[in-house]
């Protein structure tokens, strides 16, 4: 496996844990519908969404993604679908980010 594969890999699964976390999070919420000592052991998103600590991860991984893959794209080309594919999950990996810390 080369490091493209393994960044792709590596921000699908930061992508969709950072929208799981998105999703889950409600700050208003008094009464939930879920046992959450239970759910906190299958998913920490909600947790780590709750803290700060998932957008803090999304904004520095982010931001390595996109200098590897601008600086790949420069040197390479546009012909590597990889690069591509990793400035796009890392621009996509910035917005949750900054959305997580929104809200």
């Amino acid at each position: 496996m080369s490091l493209n594969e393994f960044l792709f890999y590596y921000f699908i699964f930061i992508n969709a844990f950072s929208f799981l976390g998105l999703i889950l999070r409600k700050k208003g919420e008094e009464t939930p519908s879920f046992n959450e000592k239970k759910f906190y052991k299958i998913c920490p998103c909600k947790r780590m969404a709750e803290s700060g600590t998932l957008s803090l991860i999304c904004m520095y991984s982010a931001m390595g993604g996109f200098l590897y893959s601008a600086s790949s794209i420069s040197l390479v080309g546009f012909m590597e679908l990889y690069f591509n594919l990793i400035l796009i999950l890392s621009l996509l990996c910035a917005f949750l980010g900054w959305k997580l810390k929104l809200e």
